[in-house]
């Protein structure tokens, strides 16, 4: 390579490490995580990477914290996490949580009345913050059993917990169109809704819990601007805050809704597309 040549490929490179993001909100499944639902050693490099450079790395997942800290707890954990679609924030992976979103009692009580009598439900799942309740024990439930590393507590519609609910998850494996429409009809102005277009449960939060707003309140937290954001993701609920980021990226795998508000996609999450992403706009 020339001298000319090596002189312009430094530039870009110190251009690229000059950037004006200071941390990166990254969404997990479909986004961090292979389709076997780990972190490559590549996408784990990179975490390392922007760490050291001082980029805050904030893990921003519909998952609980629970399982942020089994997935990501090993290769970085100094940074705010925000945990069920927003409906929670820890100061750090293991440390204490500062924001909990609960949904009012009484609208919890009307959601599951409701539930009661438009029928078609397979299972209600109500998040606490350090555990969560079941309507039944099925099959379906196992997902959350490994999440939260611990089996839910029961709960019939004439026995509901009195304990703060931070997200009511609705599954239908008939009937979840329909569903969704009328709670959200019903609710609407009440609770948050997400329809995820191949996950098999309606998420119901506080009416102001989402991804964006949780990542204003870390970004206040830590003293950055929202324009100095990155945010990452592929599913529905990712969709406020890559809107919201000074820098929006969708996966290839994403959304089309959420592709619509990115500024930019990344490759597959199979394919390290994390990384790569980072990699080029840091000069990783």
């Amino acid at each position: 390579m020339s001298c000319s040549a090596q002189k312009v490929v430094k530039m870009n490179l110190m251009q690229k490490s000059n950037s004006p993001y200071k941390a990166v909100f990254i969404d997990l499944d479909g986004t961090l995580l292979t389709k076997e639902s780990i972190v490559s050693p590549r996408n784990a490099d990179c975490l390392k990477k922007l760490a050291a450079r001082g980029i805050r790395v904030v893990i921003a997942t519909g998952r609980p914290i629970e399982s942020i800290r089994q997935l990501v707890g090993a290769i970085h954990s100094t940074d705010p996490a925000i945990s069920l679609s927003g409906s929670m924030v820890h100061r750090t992976m293991f440390g204490e949580a500062i924001l909990a979103q609960t949904i009012p009692f009484e609208t919890v009580h009307n959601i599951l009345e409701s539930c009661r009598q438009m029928g078609g439900i397979d299972n209600i799942l109500l998040d606490e913050s350090e555990g969560f309740y079941a309507l039944h024990q099925s099959q379906d439930i196992e997902e959350f059993v490994g999440m939260y590393n611990k089996h839910p507590l029961p709960f019939t519609y004439d026995n509901v917990p009195t304990a703060p609910v931070l997200s009511i998850l609705v599954y239908s494996r008939e009937s979840r169109r329909d569903i969704y429409s009328k709670l959200q009809e019903k609710f609407g102005e009440a609770v948050h809704f997400t329809y995820f277009k191949e996950y098999p449960w309606i998420e119901l939060s506080d009416l102001s819990s989402n991804k964006g707003n949780a990542m204003a309140f870390v970004c206040k937290t830590l003293g950055i601007k929202i324009e100095e954001t990155i945010a990452i993701g592929d599913g529905a609920n990712d969709l406020e805050m890559i809107a919201a980021a000074g820098l929006g990226i969708a996966m290839e795998n994403a959304d089309d809704e959420v592709k619509a508000v990115a500024d930019r996609i990344a490759p597959h999450h199979n394919q390290d597309g994390f990384a790569i992403v980072m990699e080029e706009i840091f000069g990783l």
